[in-house]
């Protein structure tokens, strides 16, 4: 399994890469095997500290992700954006299918208990900080973090996180690096 593959608007989950990926059950929602082991110990060991972590999103097929796309950018279209405006719009903080993290089962959306979608203010919550201090001791990197928009291409996300393995994890949240950076200057020592 290659943890550290990047999927953005660039480079696609392989198309037979849904087929043989092992999926595992978590809070009613799916991850890739491995990644779901070290979530679940990030959850409990969360919860030791008194902090509650709610799965928002995880794995999603990319028919899922179909829906999803095409609902967002019809909602622009609704509010007088052209279709390729929508698009370009929409493609700020939503993947288009097949290109997004969550088709491969790495990725993770958080949120607080009582939450039932994402939330633009969670990174004050008790769940983002405790996520921002810890998640990369079990392999998680907060995915498209503050200032990293120009290089990731997508809109800070302090909800999505995305397994990358424990090593890499603990060099990106040391480094300040996003996942694009790590994988141009540091690659060849991890893959």
């Amino acid at each position: 399994m290659d943890y550290l593959m990047l999927v953005d608007r660039f480079n696609a989950v392989p198309k037979l890469y849904e087929q043989g990926v092992q999926l595992s059950e978590i809070q009613g929602k799916y991850l890739e095997a491995q990644a779901c082991r070290q979530c679940e110990m990030m959850l409990a060991d969360a919860q030791n500290d008194g902090v509650k972590l709610k799965i928002i999103s995880a794995y999603r097929t990319r028919e899922y992700q179909k829906m999803l796309w095409e609902q967002s950018v019809a909602d622009k279209i609704l509010e007088g954006y052209s279709h390729s405006q929508a698009e370009k719009e929409v493609q700020k903080t939503l993947a288009a299918p097949g290109h997004s993290e969550h088709n491969a089962g790495l990725a993770i959306d958080f949120g607080r208990p009582e939450s039932d979608d994402v939330e633009d203010d969670f990174f004050r919550s008790e769940q983002a900080r405790w996520l921002c201090k810890n998640a990369q001791r079990f392999g998680f990197i907060l995915r498209y973090p503050r200032l990293k928009e120009h290089i990731t291409g997508v809109s800070y996300e302090p909800w999505h996180y995305r397994y990358v393995g424990t090593e890499a994890a603990m060099f990106i949240k040391e480094s300040g690096l996003c996942l694009e950076e790590f994988l141009h200057f540091y690659s060849e020592k991890y893959i």
